[in-house]
């Protein structure tokens, strides 16, 4: 008999056994449509066969109800219907189950936010074994969140839930290990634990397991096996992978150098929101048309994430565009890259102070700004600097300086 025909027999068993009423071949039901194991995924159908054996008291079916309900994957069941389920499995001393109601303290899910019971919940649910629980409280140790911060505990809580298989607690392992953040650093213990989280599907782990193999710290060194496991993640839509992975096609780094796949990569990972390849996109389109709207629009989904370059690269956008500029919106632009110590934005800042575009003339402004673009390294800000001195009789050339060593970037 095959593989096949025994799971064909297992189901038809345990289909029989869920027509004679049996509550645990109703929540092993609900596990299989949940799940996909020997039947479809139906998170609907998985539901109405845990609510069946939950009502008998089965507190894996009460877990595994509550869970679908939270995740929003059946449209039946609200917030309070998954609360009672879970302190009925928690009563049962279902670990997941505290760790689940911790998890809605922390969140404010359904319940008012309480961080200090959602780490009793969560030291309550790793007592009980919950890796879940284990990994959530380490989260909590490490950040200080419902309970004094305390670095060593939290990572013997990763280490427990990583030995148990649990992949987000593996890559957190993996990451203090490879900064030597609380522990040694150890970059060969570093792959273990990404290894293992990412064979198990984790995108984050397969992403810096390629990293760590192309990054050169290892004594197997293998850009083709990065190249891999950045392609792994980039598939699942991570995506930073996606940005690395149209990077691995440019250089030819692990793969077939390949222009036409590296456009495609870069503009997926546009696609998912990442600023550095909403602006390197934008960027690019740029050279191909100085006024192209699709790469203002790009510019400004990277600028509104708090991104320097793509800041700045609109605020010059606004400048020449159609040759029809826009002073107040380049100075808006330049001003928020400037804040974040962008020396050629500081320099545009203090230029538009000097000429009064997009703001008012203020030659104390300007000398600040220029002064800290200068700083900043800017090419051209010596010499503005020193010819603006000039311009400034003595007391507000005193100001001007001033202001300048408060260094407003």
């Amino acid at each position: 008999m095959d593989r096949q025909q025994k799971n064909e027999r297992a189901m038809q068993r345990l289909m029989a056994a869920a027509g004679r009423g049996d509550a645990a071949a109703w929540a092993q039901l609900g596990q299989c449509y949940a799940r996909g194991w020997n039947l479809p995924i139906d998170p609907d159908l998985a539901y109405g066969w845990y609510r069946k054996a939950a009502d008998l008291g089965d507190i894996d079916a009460c877990f595994g109800a509550a869970s679908l309900i939270l995740e929003g994957r059946t449209r039946d069941g609200t917030d309070p219907a998954a609360l009672k389920l879970l302190r009925k499995a928690a009563r049962g001393g279902h670990a997941d189950a505290l760790a689940l109601l911790g998890w809605c303290y922390q969140s404010g899910r359904g319940v008012v936010q309480d961080p200090v019971q959602a780490v009793a919940y969560y030291s309550e649910a790793a007592d009980g074994g919950s890796a879940a629980g284990r990994y959530n409280l380490g989260l909590c140790l490490l950040k200080g969140t419902g309970v004094a911060s305390n670095p060593m505990q939290a990572i013997a809580c990763f280490e427990l839930a990583a030995e148990q298989g649990y992949a987000k607690a593996q890559l957190n392992l993996g990451l203090a290990l490879a900064e030597g953040k609380y522990v040694p650093r150890n970059v060969a213990h570093a792959e273990h634990w990404y290894r293992l989280a990412a064979e198990s599907g984790y995108a984050k782990a397969q992403f810096n397991l390629g990293l760590l193999l192309a990054g050169g710290e290892l004594t197997d060194q293998d850009d083709v096996e990065a190249a891999h496991w950045i392609r792994l993640a980039a598939e699942q839509g991570l995506a930073k992978a996606q940005f690395t992975l149209a990077n691995l096609y440019r250089r030819g780094l692990g793969v077939e150098a390949d222009r036409t796949a590296a456009m495609q990569w870069l503009r997926q990972s546009a696609l998912s929101g990442y600023a550095k390849g909403q602006f390197e996109l934008g960027r690019r389109l740029l050279r191909e048309s100085p006024a192209s709207a699709e790469a203002r629009d790009l510019l400004l989904a990277a600028a509104g994430q708090g991104h320097a370059r793509a800041q700045f690269e609109l605020g010059r956008w606004y400048l020449r565009r159609d040759n029809i500029s826009d002073d107040t919106e380049a100075f808006r632009w330049f001003g928020q890259a400037a804040r974040q110590r962008h020396g050629e934005a500081c320099y545009n800042v203090g230029v538009c102070h000097l000429k009064g575009r997009g703001t008012h003339v203020d030659l104390v402004e300007a000398y600040r700004w220029l002064a800290a673009a200068e700083r900043l390294g800017s090419a051209r800000a010596p010499a503005a600097v020193a010819k603006l001195a000039r311009k400034l009789d003595r007391a507000t050339l005193t100001e001007a300086r001033r202001r300048a060593a408060a260094d407003p970037s």
